[in-house]
């Protein structure tokens, strides 16, 4: 039996085919504004390789930001309950979880079950978001995919002090025009990110071991930066962490047949 799990979140459709708790194939759309066109879209991408259509599938369950616009489901999870479950279940030891999503971002804090005991998300600025890094990396004119490792190349990191995204752009240009090098733009776009998630972390009083998850969570400079900060080495997964939301799903949609 074949079962699907759908993260429609603000800028992306993430999808993955599980079989016997395996994954058996992940697709990823952009959502352009049609949360229910880019979810169709990327379960058919996901199902193509695997030769089934949506009607071999078991069960389907979806989740994010845009769940509710998604037709093609059984059921819907919260990105909450999504995001700790698939992490859990890849990294038993896991007891704090940031998400770094396009708009917001979620401190998870979970026990060795993989039950939520608490979580909170910041979604009153995109300034320290996928969004934000999107933006910079326009103005650095810089693939936002190679943004993290720039900023690891960084010799002298600037400060970035302004929390609105749109005022922190406005520095970032600022900083641009000054003739600062892009390195360390990047570099300070990095760790005023990662000071802002440490702050989101002590707010659920997290736990060593911890990991990152969602689009941004494979930014290095991110990482590494909050590394630095905490002291640890955060925990990775055998997919990308952009997924781990469209896994749970999958997982959840498993257990509920």
């Amino acid at each position: 039996m074949f079962f699907a799990g759908i993260d429609a979140g603000s800028s992306y459709c993430k999808c993955i085919i599980l079989k016997d708790g395996h994954i058996k194939s992940k697709s990823i759309t952009i959502i352009e504004g049609n949360p229910a066109r880019a979810a169709k879209l990327a379960l058919n991408q996901a199902l193509s390789p695997l030769k089934l259509k949506s009607r071999n599938l078991t069960g389907v369950v979806s989740t994010g930001r845009n769940r509710k616009k998604i037709k093609i489901k059984n059921e819907e999870m919260t990105e909450i309950m999504c995001i700790s479950k698939g992490a859990h279940h890849l990294v038993p030891s896991l007891r704090t979880i940031v998400d770094l999503g396009s708009f917001t971002n979620k401190a998870i804090k979970i026990n060795s079950k993989g039950k939520v005991m608490d979580y909170v998300i910041n979604d009153r600025c995109a300034s320290g978001s996928g969004y934000f890094l999107e933006l910079v990396s326009k103005a650095l004119e810089i693939d936002i995919n190679e943004l993290g490792e720039k900023a690891l190349l960084s010799k002298n990191p600037l400060s970035i002090t302004n929390n609105c995204s749109i005022f922190a752009e406005s520095e970032v240009i600022y900083l641009i025009n000054e003739g600062h090098d892009e390195l360390d733009i990047a570099a300070g776009v990095c760790n005023s990110i990662a000071s802002r998630l440490v702050s989101l972390l002590k707010k659920v009083n997290y736990e060593n071991d911890i990991t990152l998850t969602g689009g941004v969570g494979s930014n290095e400079g991110i990482r590494k930066n909050l590394e630095e900060r905490l002291d640890i080495q955060l925990k990775e997964f055998p997919i990308e962490p952009i997924f781990i939301g469209a896994f749970g799903a999958a997982l959840f949609s498993q257990e509920l047949q």
